[in-house]
């Protein structure tokens, strides 16, 4: 009897630690838009001649400055390290630079990857750089002499501790999108990053993105973002694992709920009817409401800045292939209500817990 019971525990303890070994532990992801501090209204508008170029893009720059970014990355990187997400998608990664020309702007005025490295690093939970795309890099004239040069940056970060063999990432890949708006006469293109993520000895697609942003009056925006989800939809096809696909899509998802933004798109919609699951209707709660927590480019500036209640959720985590145990915003409120920055960023950010 002795013997029988010794065996049939080692059989137990065999079946349960090849279960373990066979079911990664949950993960967690987060997107986060963390606004480049304008949304550029300004210089647009002088790059479409309704104010002085310089003037316009020198209003961009004083608003830049009055925004605070390193701390607003500050208040970001304090959530971020509490929450731990494994990987890290970030849209409007902004550097911003100036000089006398556009070959010599390389004077940092506020870099947003730099300053949320710093401050994770300084909160006891530092994250490594798996990609950075590129996806934009403009330069204009200031009023007050030089250029200011705008470049637009999307990036995906992993937690430092994590590695192999529980964790860990593999072809690693930056992509532009085919189709990209015109503004102007200047292109305003849009991308993705690609990665395959190894749990132990389970894998799964991770593509991390920011898609063309509406422009009331203007359907050539519209029908970009609608042409960059097909494209990603289909680069996504192929996949023979399970796929998670984050970032701003600019899409509103609240189905149904007529927003007084220009951003119900259908993209979302399409995304869910090519059977994507939408971690945040399946385990978040209430709308999740995730734009706009302020509102920058105010007329007359300054003030840059004001106040928002948000009416729309265009930041999402969607997925194939796996189940959501939690979905939660991610808010990182300022000291002071009164005062830029009410928050870290004008998005809340998006945080899932994923199991295969």
């Amino acid at each position: 009897m002795t013997r029988k019971l010794l065996l049939l525990a080692c059989l137990v303890l065999a079946v349960f630690t090849w279960s373990a070994a066979a079911q990664p532990a949950p993960f967690t992801i987060m997107t986060q838009n963390m606004d480049a501090g304008t949304g550029l209204t300004y210089a647009i508008y002088g790059m479409l001649g309704y104010l002085d170029l310089p003037t316009g893009v020198e209003l961009t720059y004083q608003e830049v400055q009055a925004s605070d970014i390193p701390g607003r990355d500050a208040l970001l990187a304090a959530q971020v390290a509490a929450k731990k997400p494994a990987l890290l998608a970030l849209e409007e990664v902004v550097l911003w630079r100036t000089g006398d020309t556009t070959a010599t702007a390389t004077t940092v005025v506020a870099d947003h990857l730099r300053s949320l490295l710093a401050s994770l690093a300084a909160n006891g939970v530092p994250y490594d750089i798996v990609a950075v795309n590129t996806v934009s890099d403009l330069a204009l004239p200031k009023a007050s002499g030089g250029v200011l040069r705008y470049t637009d940056r999307d990036a995906l970060l992993v937690r430092a501790d994590l590695r192999p063999p529980d964790f860990h990432l593999s072809d690693v890949h930056t992509n532009i999108f085919d189709a990209a708006y015109s503004l102007g006469g200047v292109e305003v293109p849009a991308g993705w990053i690609s990665a395959m993520v190894h749990l132990g000895n389970r894998n799964l697609r991770v593509l991390a993105t920011h898609l063309q942003s509406p422009v009331e009056g203007d359907s050539a925006a519209t029908v970009a973002q609608m042409a960059q989800a097909q494209q990603l939809l289909r680069e996504a096809r192929t996949s023979t694992v399970p796929v998670v696909i984050v970032g701003d899509f600019n899409s509103d998802a609240i189905l149904g709920v007529k927003g007084p933004g220009p951003d119900n798109t259908g993209v979302a919609a399409l995304f869910q009817g090519a059977g994507y699951a939408d971690a945040w209707t399946l385990a978040g709660s209430g709308p999740g409401k995730t734009w706009p927590y302020y509102e920058t480019d105010e007329f007359p500036p300054p003030p840059f800045c004001a106040q928002a209640s948000p009416f729309e959720r265009i930041d999402l985590i969607l997925f194939q292939g796996l189940a959501v145990l939690r979905a939660e915003l991610v808010l990182a409120p300022g000291p002071n209500a009164t005062t830029w920055p009410y928050y870290a960023s004008d998005h809340a950010g998006l945080l899932a817990t994923l199991q295969f």
